[in-house]
């Protein structure tokens, strides 16, 4: 079933963890530009990138259909309009002597990936850990200046929140300091995002990744509150990817670990599963037998994590054989449910060798067969089929599979729809427990990890693996504690918390709706 001439989807990144997230998926795209006539195309190139043909020319441009945001100096070495034709008239501020000192001491050398890449050629092999530390140091397509947007008042740092640029002790951690920063740039932002949105024909979606537990948080809510205010009446499918990316480095910051920063993080997370139609918070874990050779203090390896699930996504957006819309995969999540948006288990199971023809030499070969090699029809619950296999995995969901919890849909992504004795895409199936499943294919879904700027993390690039995004009740044992904790606030976060009484009532009904349908449950709305 081919759906060639769906509609394009809007790209929004906020922070230094989402832009490196979104460059390796966009280093993909780019891998799919015909450079030559006879490039067979497997993707509608237009999903997610703008091709613009100067008049006169014979060659086109590629650019990401997207807007990215970040902190001052958080592009690294590149200008933004280092490669645009027009320079706009800038009306730089003047500077005092210790401001002067202090930008001439953070100008960064273009890293020679990217110089390489200026040459027309490029050398993977010059990216490493201790010399890939921004987006921009692997990032392979060209940006529209119109997609790149810098907070004036926060400096960017490492791994770390943002400083405030006047006032070096305030971080750029709370909910509540991303509210204000989107209302000293906010009109920047709409129009940007406006001049995006009159080059789609038809907009299947947007879809945002931002991270839970810093200022990025508030300033992405308060934007999509305007622009679903502004262009769509609250009615567009709006997707967010919700990284937690903050708790490997509490050590360095114990007192961010007050009160107040677990108020700014319930805070944050209630209000953007408010302002969106689906919501896939992003916890990854590390300690996979799928990993190898991973360093966790870069965020060069550790985005390319949730790349290889969100990729997934993508390719079913904008393939063009099997290709399922935004609105499509959100109606066979929510069934009609639109409370119960958040999606709290995900993982990438890997498979092993299939076949045993050699060339898998990581963990996961050997294990008694493919999934692949089941009739998925016939299954009775796919997940402990991959129990049962003893498949390695990496968890990025906030919620685990445990035992007692109630699943209210399973999805899938896997390779090939002639594996699962079906003809039928996006399969549905309702199995004897009533779980509805879907399945939906992807052909391509390990071709991200031989992107020359994909770093060797993986045991082996070889092994297959699929994904599962799963939809289930146990997101109530993670939520409890975000109620007790306001429960109990004495303190006074006006800025943070307007009201308290609003707010717990706001967790609590999200609870309620993964409650209701499982009669053994009822009571916990009460708890």
């Amino acid at each position: 079933r081919s759906t060639a001439g769906m509609s394009e989807i809007l790209n929004l990144s906020y922070g230094q963890y989402s832009n490196s997230t979104i460059t390796h998926l966009y280093n993909f795209q780019e891998s799919q530009i015909p450079y030559t006539k006879d490039t067979k195309l497997n993707h509608q190139l237009s999903t997610f990138l703008y091709k613009s043909k100067p008049y006169g020319s014979t060659t086109a441009n590629y650019y990401p259909r997207a807007l990215l945001f970040d902190l001052r100096n958080g592009l690294g070495a590149l200008n933004k309009y280092e490669y645009a034709e027009e320079i706009p008239q800038l009306n730089i501020p003047i500077l005092n002597q210790s401001q002067q000192q202090q930008l001439q001491t953070t100008q960064l050398q273009k890293h020679e990936y990217q110089k390489s890449l200026d040459q027309g050629k490029a050398d993977a092999s010059l990216l490493h850990t201790g010399n890939t530390k921004y987006w921009t140091d692997y990032n392979k397509l060209i940006y529209n200046p119109k997609s790149i947007i810098t907070l004036p008042s926060y400096q960017h740092q490492y791994n770390l929140y943002g400083l405030n640029f006047n006032l070096p002790r305030q971080k750029f951690d709370l909910y509540s300091t991303g509210i204000t920063e989107f209302k000293s740039i906010g009109t920047e932002s709409v129009e940007d995002f406006r001049y995006w949105l009159e080059k789609c024909d038809f907009l299947q979606g947007l879809q945002l990744g931002t991270t839970i537990d810093d200022s990025w948080s508030g300033f992405t809510t308060a934007m999509i509150e305007v622009i679903q205010d502004e262009f769509f009446n609250n009615k567009e499918n709006v997707w967010i990817y919700g990284q937690y990316n903050h708790h490997e480095h509490h050590h360095l910051e114990q007192h961010r670990q007050s009160i107040l920063y677990q108020v700014s993080q319930i805070k944050s997370f209630i209000e953007l599963y408010k302002s969106l139609s689906l919501f896939i918070p992003l916890l990854p874990n590390y300690n996979s037998s799928m990993l190898s050779l991973l360093d966790t203090s870069s965020i060069w390896h550790t985005s390319c994590i949730p790349a290889l699930f969100i990729n997934l996504i993508w390719g079913v957006n904008n393939q063009y054989v099997d290709q399922v819309s935004m609105f499509h995969m959100q109606e066979n999540l929510l069934r009609g449910d639109e409370a119960r948006k958040i999606v709290n288990e995900v993982k990438i199971v890997g498979e092993g060798d299939s076949g045993g023809s050699g060339g898998g030499t990581g963990v996961g070969t050997g294990v008694g067969g493919d999934l692949m090699d089941i009739d998925l029809t016939k299954v009775r619950d796919l997940t402990t089929l991959t129990q049962e296999a003893r498949k390695p995995e990496i968890s990025l969901g906030v919620s685990q599979s445990m035992e007692n919890i109630r699943y209210i849909n399973k999805n899938y992504i896997v390779r090939n729809k002639e594996d699962l004795n079906t003809n039928g895409n996006a399969m549905s199936i309702d199995d004897d427990d009533g779980i509805p499943t879907n399945v939906y294919t992807n052909p391509y879904m390990t071709q991200i990890t031989n992107t020359d700027t994909f770093p060797n993390i993986l045991q082996s690039k070889n092994d297959k693996f699929h994904i599962e995004f799963n939809v289930h009740n146990g997101i109530k044992d993670y939520l409890k504690p975000y109620k007790t904790t306001i429960e109990r606030l004495k303190l006074n976060f006006n800025d943070l918390v307007e009201d308290k009484a609003e707010l717990i009532e706001d967790i609590s009904n999200i609870i309620l709706s993964y409650s209701s349908g499982f009669e053994s449950d009822d009571d916990d709305y009460y708890d």
